[in-house]
Parts: C-alpha cells; structure tokens; sequence
C-alpha cells in the first residue's frame, strides 16, 4: 500500500513508513474508515441523499486524502447539484495522485470536448454569485415595500438567467425561493422547494423552506422522477420578464412619454402664446421666427427662432425631464430603460440641479445597464434567439465605447465581443471570429473569459489564411 501521507511504498509489515515516519497502524485504520464513509456514501446517492452523501465523501478524505474514488465521486455529486467548479477542483486533484487508470482523466477529457456547454454552466454559477452579492445590499427593514420588491425582481431575473444556463444548480433554486418567500408568493415558492427535494432529498436551505411554508407537514408529500432541468415549467424557471416586451412598448415608457407630451404643450402655449403678450405689453414688436424689435429701434436677437441653431426651451425641457425619469427608472432598477434615456446626451443648457442629478447616476446607470443587456443577450444567445442577441450586444458595444479603462465597463463590453465572436463561429465566419476572439484574449479583465476565447482561437488555427 501506499502511505496516505507523502505516498511512499509501504509494506503492512513495516510499522513506520520509510519516508515521512507515520505510524503503519495508524494509516491501516484510517484506510478502512475512509473506505467505510465512500461505501455509505454510494448508497446515500442511490436515494437521492446529495447533501449527506458529501459529508461522508468529505469525511472519506479528511480520512484519506488519496481516496481517488471518493474524490471522484463527489465530483459527480457537484456537478449533479450544478456546481461545475468544485467538481472539477476535485477532479484535478484526483489526477495529481492517479495520472492513469483513473475515471477523473475521463471526466477532464469529456469536459474538454463539451466545452460550450460546461461553458454555460460556469455562466450560470457566475450569475448566482451577482444575484447573491445584489441581495447582500438590499435593506428589508428600513426599504420601501415598492423598491424592496422591485429589487427583489431585479435578482429574480437574474437567478432565472443563472438557471437558463445551469438547470441543476440548486443554490439558485434556493436562493430564488427565498426572493419569492420574502416577496409573499409562497405557491411559487412551494414549487421550487419541492424540486430541490426531489433532487437532494435532504438540502438543508430546501428542507428550511419547506418546513417555513408547510409547518404541518414534514416532507412533501409526494415524490416524483426527473430533475430541474426535466421539471422547469412546473418550477417556472423562465426568462426573465423585465425586458423582454421591450421598452416602447412597457408601461414605464407610456407614462414618460405621457409626461414629456405634457411638457411640451405646455413650452409650446408658453413660447407662442405667452411671450408674444409679454412682449407687446413692455413695447417689444415680436417677430417670430427671426427675430424681435424694441420700440426704440434696437434690436434683439430672440433665442427661440426656428431658423438658428441656438439650444430652444423644448430641448432643455425635454433633456431635463429624460434626466428625471433616468434617475427615477435608475432608483426603480429599471437600469436598461435609464441608460436608453441617458445615452449620447449633451447637457448644454440644462440646469444646475439637473446637471447634478445627470453627473451623480450617469457611471452607475451605464455600468449596470450595460451589465443587464450583456445577461440578456447571454440569454437570448442561448435560446436561439440570434438577431435580439445580437441587438443586445450591439447596444453594450455602443455604451461602452468611451469605456476607458474601467473595469467594470470592459467586463461588458468584452463579454459581448465575446459572444458575438461565438455567433460568428456559429454562422462560419471563421475570420470575424478570431478577430473577435483575439480582442476578448488581450483586454477581457476576467481571466475565465481570456481562456475562454484561447480555446476557440486552438479550434479555429488553420481555419483562417
């Protein structure tokens, strides 16, 4: 056998090992312990028991830490709950201490050639961690119950997007079920926690939420076949709805377009109405559209001509109330719907207050709406649905033009590259590809996507003279 400290050749007969010193006996006893814990966890996983069945996987090799069958085993059990980075840390453990003859060098290889899909899953656990650092900062206690929901649908949307990409992670589930507990739709809820138990019969988050919505009942009283992925319209892990009726037509852009028609009738019935008697009144002949003449013969040039170029009332009014409404959708995480409004804007003229409000929110507004249409073409993307995509992505290239050296910015910007460098793989354009890819290998600031695009870019040598 080998020492399960430095992996010497021991003899049972020898009662140290001949490397590093530790006691034979010891190491016989903890060998069998380790393998104990691995055979119980084998028959937790035929019932579905995921949860209990990694702690003993994780007692098997706090045992023994070169159990290559454990270390494989919960491999398996990550990926089956969604979790495709801790599967493959334990993975690659398991080929340090076995390099042949070992199911883990299978399981690489499979990865390796399904890259696009594992791909995806990694997308999905990305998200996860968004949708839970978004939660962190939300305030129940002292929030409004308006924003307080519409931060929790916010997150929602995010969590479905992490589940169009990875169905089977469960701490998505989970952490949705909670968003719908907090907002008070306990059937959806229900739901979710259900499927999580039929998976993991015994998750601890889902068994907590069921016991919360179900107090008189221990488990659910019925168990059925299949996965998450098999059961997402009974879970109703859809798109997410925020966007997906598109801003002119939401109910946020007929209320602001009511609004900036009313604002504009009103300037109108000023500068054509009004004035005009104003002037009369103190001996100002109007003039309109050119110009205006004073009774005494001087002239003054009137700033709301039709046929100069000087900024009129209608467009500082129209830019103050775009600024208004941004900073209202921003404060409602509509971030989408702001950045429309606020995109290309020149402030001239506008007032001092407004300018204020514009400087305060235009980074944030920019950062997360371009952040909202890159997981929205993601999701598109992955449906099939190439032109929105596309749209999408287009839209995060032209916000992000003037990005700099921010980080958060190019996150964005780069994710679309990448992204539309994969639809031009797909439609065979191999060139745009790998001009795409390149960009995304030498300025993406998350180290996952440069890989990412390293590995198109081995596929696609030679394709392109």
């Amino acid at each position: 056998m080998k020492c399960l400290r430095c992996g010497g050749e021991i003899h049972r007969s020898d009662r140290h090992c001949h490397y590093c010193g530790s006691d034979v006996a010891i190491m016989i006893k903890l060998k069998k312990m380790s393998d104990k814990y691995y055979n119980r966890a084998i028959d937790l996983v035929k019932f579905s028991n995921l949860t209990a069945a990694l702690y003993c996987l994780k007692r098997s090799i706090a045992c023994n830490k070169r159990n290559i069958n454990a270390r494989n085993l919960i491999g398996l059990v990550y990926l089956e709950t969604g979790e495709v980075g801790e599967a493959f840390k334990h993975w690659l453990l398991s080929t340090s201490y076995k390099k042949t003859d070992n199911r883990a060098v299978y399981y690489m290889e499979y990865s390796k050639e399904n890259i696009v899909e594992f791909d995806k899953m990694d997308m999905g656990v990305k998200m996860y961690n968004e949708a839970l650092e978004m939660l962190k900062t939300v305030n129940i206690r002292n929030g409004s119950t308006e924003k307080i929901r519409r931060y929790l649908d916010t997150v929602i949307s995010k969590l479905k997007g992490a589940l169009e990409f990875n169905p089977r992670l469960l701490k998505a589930v989970n952490l949705m079920t909670l968003c719908y507990i907090i907002s008070g739709e306990r059937s959806k809820a229900l739901e979710l926690t259900k499927s999580v138990l039929y998976t993991d019969t015994s998750n601890m988050p889902a068994s907590l939420h069921y016991h919360i919505l179900c107090p008189d009942r221990t488990r659910p009283p019925v168990k059925i076949t299949g996965n998450i992925e098999q059961k997402k319209k009974s879970t109703e892990v859809q798109p997410p709805p925020m966007e997906e009726q598109g801003f002119f037509t939401s109910t946020m852009f007929m209320e602001g377009a009511a609004f900036l028609l009313g604002m504009v009738a009103c300037a109108a019935v000023f500068v054509f109405l009004i004035i005009p008697g104003i002037k009369q009144a103190n001996g100002i002949e109007t003039g309109f559209p050119g110009e205006a003449v004073v009774s005494d013969g001087a002239v003054v040039t009137e700033k709301y001509s039709e046929s100069d170029t000087e900024l009129t009332v209608l467009d500082v009014s129209e830019r103050e109330a775009n600024i208004a409404k941004a900073r209202d959708l921003y404060n409602s995480y509509y971030y989408v719907d702001a950045c429309d409004l606020l995109y290309g804007m020149d402030t001239t003229g506008i007032s001092a207050e407004s300018l204020e409000i514009y400087n305060s929110i235009i980074y944030n507004v920019t950062v997360n709406g371009c952040s909202a249409l890159a997981d929205l073409g993601q999701k598109s993307y992955n449906e099939g649905d190439l032109e929105n995509a596309e749209g999408f992505f287009n839209r995060v290239l032209a916000y992000t033009q003037d990005a700099g050296d921010d980080e958060a910015l190019l996150k964005s910007r780069y994710t679309a590259v990448f992204y539309l460098g994969r639809m031009a793989m797909d439609r065979q354009d191999n060139e745009e590809a790998v001009s795409l890819f390149q960009q995304v290998r030498d300025n993406h600031p998350d180290r996952k996507y440069q890989s990412y695009a390293e590995s198109y870019l081995s596929s696609l040598e030679g394709t392109v003279e």
